[in-house]
């Protein structure tokens, strides 16, 4: 087989696997840099943020809750009911377009600077495993040598570590759903006195403790979608680390070749996917820099300027003119201003109190002793303010009807959903077609806050 079909051969196939599709274990080198450095405290910033959030509260309420068992949604201190999924209609179609915009923009931002798989296993998992097997020579020889008390006191202690960590965050993610009050009661209970959120939890803990333990940058390399779609949403303009082949190339020892790769693989030893970014933009890469900072501490040793790898565009490495505020990236910022605008409108709008008419089943109406047509309907009330209102009711359309009400007006306390059954009495004679259009108007506290159409049956004259 010739060199190229052997490089291509090689290509074809994740960089986590050989020829035979035997796992590849990687083994990332540490590094220093100007983009490590500051992913770090982007990183830990993140990671804080995510096991803070359950204790926050705010007015009264947590941060965040996503009260599955009540349906109840809040966020900041606003509650969010099911029929509210509008809105999170809105967060999805936010989320997509943000996507495109920075993947048009810079690349995988996301994958390399924000993405909890990368968060987590290389600011926590990989920084306690280098802390206690140490650095990528002493991991590999470790892995290497055969089983000894040393080696078993290290591997159990770097899996103790993961299994408390990875249950810190199962127990935070179930404080997400249940709060931080009942997690921290049913720690101290047996599991069978709450055994469906306890096996939540547990599979929680399993799935983050094996994909970071174990299955690592194969998640991004085989599993995650994103790296299938995102070369569609990239183009020659799009920052994005590269390799200046122009300036690289002929690589080689120094003073032997006129390129500025002097072929260390310092950039491959410090890949965390195991790739040469020298080979282009491959689907491996998450766009994490580090292979950017590894490569000017070489440029440095050797006295040669900095930025053989960095972030650039296609279009620049290619000596032509390059631009980031291009048409399809102006696009999407306008759809982000124009969704975000819409959004807080919509939520800072959003009704507190409302009302659905649902017909009662069986007969549509009956006839009453004096000859009038009774309509009964059924209300479906909502509150979603945290104060309790004073609500009533008045029908508007038909002049001769007679709105009947239990009582009117009564209390609708806050934060509940409440059944309130109706009748429409009308003579039949107002009926001509046998139905007529009526609007129910609901009040709160004397204030028209909703209403709703309807229509009044009875027999057709």
């Amino acid at each position: 087989m010739s060199e190229p079909e052997q490089t291509l051969k090689a290509h074809s196939r994740p960089s986590t696997m050989d020829q035979t599709g035997k796992r590849l274990w990687i083994y990332p080198q540490a590094v220093a840099g100007f983009f490590t450095h500051r992913r770090e405290w982007v990183s830990y910033f993140l990671v804080v943020v995510y096991l803070l959030i359950p204790w926050l509260r705010y007015d009264g309420l947590p941060l965040v809750q996503l009260n599955i068992t009540e349906r109840q949604f809040i966020i900041l201190g606003n509650i969010y009911w099911p029929h509210d999924v509008k809105y999170l209609v809105f967060v999805l179609i936010l989320a997509g377009i943000s996507l495109f915009f920075f993947t048009a923009l810079a690349g995988r931002l996301w994958c390399g600077w924000a993405c909890p798989q990368t968060v987590f296993l290389e600011f926590i998992f990989r920084k306690v495993e280098t802390w206690i097997e140490g650095d990528r020579n002493k991991r590999m020889a470790l892995d290497r040598a055969p089983w000894t008390s040393q080696k078993l006191i290290k591997k159990a202690s770097k899996h103790a570590v993961f299994l408390l960590f990875s249950a810190i965050v199962a127990n935070t993610f179930l404080a997400y759903f249940v709060g931080t009050e009942n997690v921290l009661v049913w720690m101290t209970q047996a599991p069978t006195e709450h055994w469906v959120a306890f096996l939540v939890m547990a599979a929680n803990l399993g799935v983050f403790y094996f994909n970071f333990a174990w299955f690592r940058e194969q998640f991004c390399t085989i599993l995650c979608p994103y790296a299938r779609f995102q070369s569609a949403l990239t183009d020659e303009h799009t920052l994005q680390v590269t390799y200046d082949f122009t300036r690289g190339e002929p690589r080689g020892k120094k003073g032997k070749v006129a390129g500025d790769c002097i072929d260390c693989g310092a950039c491959v030893r410090v890949c965390p996917t195991g790739i040469d970014i020298r080979n282009g933009n491959q689907l491996e890469c998450i766009g994490c820099a580090r292979c950017i900072d590894a490569c000017d501490l070489i440029m440095d040793k050797v006295k040669r300027p900095r930025h053989l790898i960095r972030y650039d565009s296609e279009a620049r490495l290619n000596k032509k003119t390059t631009t980031l505020m291009r048409p399809r990236v102006l696009i999407y910022a306008v759809l982000l201003v124009v969704l975000v605008s819409g959004f807080f409108w919509a939520v800072s709008h959003r009704p507190l109190v409302e009302f659905n008419v649902l017909r009662s089943p069986g007969n549509p109406y009956i006839i009453l002793q004096n000859g009038d047509v009774s309509n009964h309907l059924s209300l479906r009330l909502v509150n979603k303010d945290r104060q309790s209102h004073n609500i009533s009711f008045r029908l508007e359309g038909l002049d001769e009807a007679q709105l009947v009400v239990p009582v009117q007006p009564f209390l609708l306390p806050a934060n509940t959903i409440r059944r309130l059954e109706i009748f429409i009495n009308v003579p039949v004679a107002a009926l001509s077609d046998g139905k007529h259009p009526v609007v129910l108007k609901l009040y709160s506290d004397e204030m028209e806050v909703a209403q709703s159409d309807a229509y009044v049956l009875g027999p057709q004259q």
